[in-house]
């Protein structure tokens, strides 16, 4: 198998995997396209699930914000244990202390997020960050 690989054009590999992925692509779409239920407009359910309907006009609530950005937090550092796992194997000891320390800190933050309050997104969530009053409120 591998005197098979070392014969093949790498230009080549380049163009069958380019190939394959734009067919995938265009596979996705089609499939969605013939999944989707159009809505009243023609367009499809977007992202939420929730047909679209008009357009918000007010503030939109902050904790949904601090959720979206603990959730970019995390899975940020979560890149970087996958990325550890490749290499766990020859990091050795040192590597293993290293990501045990990250996982420690991430609980640790993880943990102040929520004593704080701040994963909180129900009726009367509360957290340290000011809440902001709109108009009419």
């Amino acid at each position: 198998m591998l005197d098979i690989m070392k014969q093949v054009d790498p230009r080549a590999a380049l163009a069958v995997y380019v190939a394959a992925v734009l067919a995938a692509v265009v596979g996705i779409l089609l499939l969605a396209s013939w999944l989707r239920e159009p809505g009243h407009d023609g367009f499809g359910v977007y992202e939420s699930g929730a047909a679209p309907g008009t357009p918000m006009r007010g503030l939109v609530e902050a904790p949904y914000f601090m959720i979206a950005v603990a959730f970019m937090i995390f899975d940020v550092e979560v890149a970087l244990l996958f990325a550890w796992a490749v290499a766990a194997a020859g990091s050795g000891r040192d590597g293993l202390v290293a990501a045990a320390v990250l996982i420690g800190v991430l609980l640790a933050a993880l943990a102040y997020l929520w004593m704080d309050g701040a994963l909180d997104t129900g009726p009367g969530a509360h957290g340290s960050a000011p809440q902001l009053e709109g108009p009419g409120q």
